[in-house]
């Protein structure tokens, strides 16, 4: 009696352990599932933020799906707000990039070995300037690439400064807005007045393959020395590049300029030469031929 007594009073216990041991379990288990889960989350967010990363293309899809998305994000805060009696928050502009510029930017920094940044200042530079001055903004990046390889403080030994070459001390009253003399050799400043003057001798000279000609100081001579042909040939790559064929772009580069065309030079063909049949009175009556030339003669 007395044992099943004891076996009595040991049960609870028992069964209040067995079920400590089940919720612990079923714990331990949850959490498992949770690591696996957000394990397995993480793994799918690296992957497609590789992928995403890794396509040009679908990275630019992205860029362009986030204005059409903030509309509708601004509006959920602002109907949240309204509910609950918040200040409804300005929303964040998002200024949507061209993906032009960013494979001109790969471009630029793999061809001349520059940083990313600085060249995607001098991109997005080149396109506002553009954009103001009515120029393509290919062509200002062209003009910059030949005349100083994106160096902001080259110098000619004519005297001409920074990217785009221009001579300080013929226009310096063109960077007294920006500053003055130093001005010249600010990437920016720069660029600016440089597009300026090559969208002036463009308008003066009616055509881009004019007005290249007056930028380089060659106005007055017969050709410009293969200057514009440089310049024409660097924005084909550049309009190459922005077309996403970068690597295309590269190996343009790396080609060897092709010879320029030998001119046609148009000769006249003399008339045959007939020779003249003498009688044998003419013949008698000729002068003897001599043996020697006469400056051979003694």
């Amino acid at each position: 009696m007395s044992q099943a007594t004891n076996y009595a009073l040991r049960f609870p216990g028992r069964l209040r352990f067995a079920w400590s041991d089940f919720v612990r379990d079923v714990g331990d288990g949850a959490m498992a599932t949770a690591r696996l889960i957000v394990t397995f989350s993480g793994c799918v967010a690296l992957v497609a933020g590789a992928l995403v990363i890794s396509n040009e293309s679908l990275r630019g899809h992205l860029t362009s799906l986030l204005p059409t998305a903030m509309p509708l994000v601004s509006s959920a805060q602002a109907q949240v707000a309204v509910e609950e009696d918040l200040p409804v928050q300005e929303p964040v502009k998002v200024v949507r990039v061209d993906p032009r510029q960013a494979h001109v930017v790969r471009y630029l920094a793999r061809r001349y070995r520059v940083a990313d940044e600085a060249a995607r200042m001098l991109v997005s530079a080149a396109f506002d300037i553009g954009q103001q001055k009515k120029l393509d903004p290919l062509l200002i990046l062209s003009v910059v690439a030949i005349e100083s390889s994106l160096n902001p403080f080259a110098e000619s030994a004519m005297g001409a400064q920074g990217l785009m070459q221009v001579m300080t001390h013929v226009h310096l009253e063109r960077f007294e807005p920006h500053g003055g003399e130093l001005a010249a050799l600010d990437p920016i400043a720069n660029m600016k007045v440089g597009s300026a003057i090559l969208h002036e001798l463009i308008s003066r000279g009616g055509s881009v393959e004019r007005g290249l000609q007056l930028y380089v100081g060659a106005g007055n001579l017969p050709d410009d020395g293969g200057y514009g042909a440089k310049v024409l040939g660097e924005r084909a790559r550049l309009q190459l590049a922005a077309a996403g064929k970068i690597d295309a772009a590269i190996a343009a580069a790396a080609r060897p300029a092709a010879p320029p065309e030998p001119k046609t030079v148009t000769v006249e063909a003399e008339p045959p030469f007939t020779p003249t049949l003498l009688t044998p009175a003419e013949a008698g009556d000729a002068a003897p031929v001599p043996t020697k030339r006469p400056e051979q003669s003694a």
